[in-house]
């Protein structure tokens, strides 16, 4: 039997695949058989008089799952955390929640939706209780919205304030000899001195002071708000004399009490003793059972995950709201194969998104979540004109996450209302561009160009040379003109001039507080509130029943390599790109490694974007 090319590589792959992931099903066995059993609610036991839930609040939660080998990632969502929140708030059984928290790696808008959605507890008469071995700042004020903050005896608190850190490369590129030729519209439009400056200007620092003020001011609040007779001005002391012990910690009010977490258990129950106290773990907690690679019924159950079915709805579906993620950095339509195992945003995925939106008549409105940097300038006007064009049909009501600017801005500002947090990165309304000019790197590596050209700004994508005065001219024009155009439907968005939106724009990164002041968002909240308005707008009350249909549809990964691998003849060269992208090596880098790729698919490339819409760096506040 002769097998075609496509065939090969797919059994080529398929034998890979599993000579790859055989080890780690292997560890996985062997870790899951060492586990305790995992505690469940028996439907025929004698329910305790008073019953409390411990449920762990720790690492990332991300509005959306990456696809990944086996479907999507096994990263944890917002909207996972919040239905398993709205569980247990309205379970009749249980009479009160132990949160365990440890290691939360979120954002700042991210942990004030949480730190809502924890608030809404006190409305039922739960009891909860926050337990901590140690923390930070985001550990501590997801504490701090409990009835009673238990730490651990052995256990500290590092308030010590808030830092930004912006991470310059100049001094790099020099020793390399390569030039960052760059140029920016906006006084505030900072995201050049990474490449061209030892430090900040004074304008970026005046920026990045002003967001770390008010964010700042946001912290004192959210632990006054939390802490009975305390002042802003006793945690801003607080804070200065910090990190704390344990037991400075209960001395200056900050905790409750100090206890290991058996004492805490046996604490709960000495206090009701006419009652039968029992701690148990959520009923919806299940250990996901790894398929046994050393049977048929395994292989079969693995290709399951590979390709999860679709859940089939049942009824006839008459009133839905569409909710659109918009995640990552926008980046044109391209080859996105070094993006596969991150969350990226491009023109074609949501151009489908809104004409779905737009023709479906069972969808009455749309949320468009945006959690980006921003991107391409033309790919983020592309998105723009989508959310335009729906706009003027349907509802749509955009919802801010961590980050929503330059870019992330663009693409939000043509909808009918804008949701933002407090704490929300937002604006920087302004953009730039430029090239690498990488000819002294060459040269001391003993390679040399020579170019011949027709045309009088021939070498404008060259990286090697800088740009001639006829190029720079051309683009400063392109990028004078893309900042017009971002001010003027800004404008038009906010039902405001030209000159009223320039003043507050010119690359300014703001808080959603402070954006909401200036008029460039509507409301201060979170997903919820944005849901809120748009049934509202939609003509639903609030007892209506609404379904929401969750857009763009992620196909799994492994559809995703076979339709490359079947459709491109070149498919057995994509492949290996793909496995180097989620190479465990740099997955360890994070989000530097995405950067990274971002990078080069901006700037990198011959037919690369020369004109963005981003912030380059990350605002790291910690």
């Amino acid at each position: 039997m002769k097998l075609s090319k496509s065939s090969l590589q797919i059994w080529a792959f398929l034998f890979t695949l599993l000579i790859l992931i055989s080890p780690m099903f292997a560890e996985e066995n062997a870790a899951e058989e060492t586990m305790p059993p995992e505690k469940k609610y028996v439907e025929d036991e004698i329910l305790p008089a008073k019953k409390y839930v411990e449920f762990t609040l720790n690492g990332t939660y991300a509005d959306i799952k990456v696809a990944s080998t086996f479907g999507t990632s096994s990263m944890k969502t917002l909207r996972g955390l919040f239905e398993k929140l709205d569980a247990l708030k309205t379970d009749d059984e249980i009479a009160g929640i132990i949160f365990k928290i440890d290691d939360v790696s979120v954002g700042w808008a991210t942990l004030q939706e949480i730190r809502n959605k924890l608030h809404e507890f006190r409305e039922t008469g739960k009891e909860t209780i926050g337990y901590l071995e140690g923390g930070g700042n985001a550990e501590y004020l997801l504490a701090a919205t409990m009835d009673r903050t238990v730490l651990m005896p052995a256990g500290g608190l590092n308030l010590t304030g808030l830092r930004a850190e912006v991470m310059f490369f100049k001094g790099l590129l020099d020793k390399l000899d390569i030039q960052a030729d760059m140029l920016a519209m906006g006084k505030y439009k900072s995201g050049v001195e990474p490449y061209m400056r030892e430090g900040m200007s004074d304008a970026f620092r005046e920026s990045m002071t002003a967001v770390l003020d008010d964010l700042y001011a946001q912290l004192l609040n959210h632990i006054v708000e939390s802490r009975e007779g305390i002042t802003v001005e006793d945690v801003s002391g607080l804070i200065d004399r910090g990190p704390f012990t344990a037991a400075e910690a209960l001395q200056e009010g900050l905790v409750d009490a100090l206890q290991y977490y058996d004492e805490l258990l046996t604490a709960l129950k000495a206090a009701s003793k006419d009652e039968n106290v029992k701690v148990v773990e959520p009923d919806f907690e299940r250990k996901r059972k790894v398929p046994n690679m050393n049977s048929f019924a395994g292989l079969m159950q693995l290709f399951t995950m590979l390709n999860p079915p679709q859940r089939a709805q049942s009824g006839t579906v008459k009133d839905r709201i569409a909710l659109v993620y918009a995640n990552g950095p926008i980046l044109p339509d391209v080859d996105n194969s070094l993006f596969s195992a991150m969350s990226v945003i491009t023109p074609d995925a949501l151009e489908k998104a809104f004409l779905k939106v737009r023709t479906d008549d069972t969808i009455k409105a749309v949320v468009l979540r945006v959690d980006s940097p921003g991107g391409s300038a033309l790919a983020s006007d592309l998105i723009w004109r989508e959310v335009m064009l729906t706009q003027r049909e349907k509802p749509v009501v955009v919802s801010m996450g961590d980050v929503a600017a330059s870019g992330g801005y663009y693409i939000a500002m043509a909808a009918g209302t804008i949701v933002a947090h407090p704490s929300t990165l937002t604006g920087s309304i302004g953009v730039f561009g430029g090239k690498l000019n990488m000819k002294g790197l060459y040269n001391k590596l003993g390679l040399t160009k020579e170019i011949i050209t027709h045309g009088q700004n021939a070498t404008l994508y060259s990286d090697y040379g800088g740009f001639t005065p006829t190029e720079r001219e051309r683009v400063e024009k392109m990028m004078t003109t893309i900042y017009g155009d971002f001010v003027r439907k800004a404008a038009a968005g906010r039902d405001k001039s030209f000159d009223e939106i320039d003043e507050i724009a010119q690359g300014r990164v703001w808080t959603g507080k402070q954006a909401k002041v200036l008029g460039l968002v509507d409301e201060l909240g979170g997903l919820d509130t944005a849901l809120s308005i748009a049934k509202k707008e939609a003509g639903f009350s609030e007892t209506d029943e609404v379904k929401l249909i969750i857009l763009p549809k992620q196909k799994p990964f492994f559809e995703q390599l076979l339709e490359r691998m079947i459709d491109d003849a070149e498919g057995s060269v994509q492949l290996p790109l793909q496995l180097t992208a989620r190479h465990p090596v740099l997955s360890l880098l994070g989000a530097r490694w995405e950067h990274v790729m971002v990078w080069l698919s901006l700037f990198g490339f011959e037919d690369g974007i020369r004109v963005v819409t981003i912030l380059p760096y990350d605002i790291l506040i910690r």
